[in-house]
């Protein structure tokens, strides 16, 4: 039996370096992929446990707020509380997701 996929809504490639709280630590992280619903980013700076709630500055003046829903190694997968708005996720996604490097 295979992992199942609980994504509801289309996440977009990202490459950009966002601005996390957890846990009251404040640092930046590479956000590798972007929902409305949610968002992937990856940080070696941070100790995280499931559930723990965050936020994102995404857009100034919009902080996500959100909690940890998985993480694997410095990958966190994040689970927004309220939907972020269309604009913003297509303001952050890749057109040339074939040319990104890690």
């Amino acid at each position: 039996m295979g992992l199942e996929d609980r994504r509801q809504a289309e996440r977009f490639p990202t490459r950009d370096v966002v601005r996390i709280i957890i846990g009251g630590v404040e640092v930046e992280a590479a956000m590798r992929n972007l929902s409305t619903a949610g968002c992937m980013v990856e940080c070696s700076d941070i100790e995280v446990s499931v559930g723990q709630i965050c936020e994102l500055q995404l857009h100034p003046g919009f902080p996500a707020s959100g909690r940890v829903a998985w993480q694997l190694g410095e990958a966190l997968g994040i689970s927004f509380h309220q939907p972020v708005p269309k604009g913003i996720v297509s303001g952050y996604a890749l057109d040339d997701w074939h040319l990104r490097r890690a």
